[in-house]
């Protein structure tokens, strides 16, 4: 199935039309410190504005786990420090618990008392990338520049439904095995493989006892992750 993928890209008007050319150009690459655990370590930053959607959508808050490549996107009518803190809260905090610190550009959006209250409150270090080292920050607005290759071969003319697709390209993003890790995203971050909506379902149920299946998560997440953490590190000597 994936060489039939593959090939069918390739034919794809749209596809070479909008695709990022991903291949690094020669020079020395600057290792990047890796977090150890998944959602210990956030990049966030927001894309746009762009064509206002028929809800009234004109930005999107993109948070991206620095380790297992997990990305959360939401869209929004405005990008304040109301709405970054709100989105930050309601699907990050209150879904995987604080993060240990966030990287941010420093717009206003980002850097303002706000945000830095709720900082504090949850023992978050907030981190600002500089215009000198924007790459501190660039796994997120690496998936920014995927998000607007691809959204863009979905929408009609005026390009008014664009946010109706965006769910699906970050389904599309989470599920997929990037070469830097072998893995996909959301294998690292949940320490399983996801039954797609067009997998047909198990024939059988085991029942483990929760003690069991808690053992086996941790033991595939953890081989998953140095795995995930070695072949990043391999590639970034390449």
């Amino acid at each position: 199935m994936k060489e039939t993928i593959t090939s069918y890209i390739k034919s794809c008007d749209k596809c070479s039309q909008f695709n990022v050319d991903r291949h690094k150009p020669p020079g020395f690459l600057q290792p990047i410190q890796l977090p150890n655990k998944v959602f210990q370590v956030l990049g966030m930053d927001w894309w746009g504005p762009t064509t206002n959607s028929l809800s009234g959508n004109r930005y999107v808050l993109v948070i991206t786990d620095r380790l297992s490549g997990y990305v959360v996107a939401k869209a929004s009518p405005t990008n304040t420090a109301q709405d970054t803190a709100r989105i930050l809260m309601e699907e990050i905090i209150l879904v995987h618990g604080s993060p240990d610190a966030i990287i941010t550009d420093q717009g206003t959006h980002f850097k303002n008392e706000l945000l830095q209250a709720i900082s504090n409150l949850v023992g978050c270090k907030h981190i600002f990338s500089t215009p000198y080292h924007p790459q501190t920050n660039g796994q997120t607005e690496r998936w920014n520049s995927t998000f607007i290759t691809q959204i863009v071969k979905y929408c009609n003319t005026d390009q008014t439904n664009w946010d109706t697709f965006l769910p699906s390209i970050v389904y599309a993003y989470n599920h997929g095995m990037p070469s830097s890790t072998g893995f996909s995203p959301y294998q690292l971050a949940f320490g399983r493989q996801p039954r797609h909506p067009f997998n047909p379902p198990a024939s059988t149920f085991i029942f483990s006892k929760p003690h069991d299946y808690w053992t086996q998560v941790m033991t595939y997440r953890n081989t998953v992750l140095k795995q995930a953490k070695a072949n990043i590190l391999h590639q970034q000597q390449l």
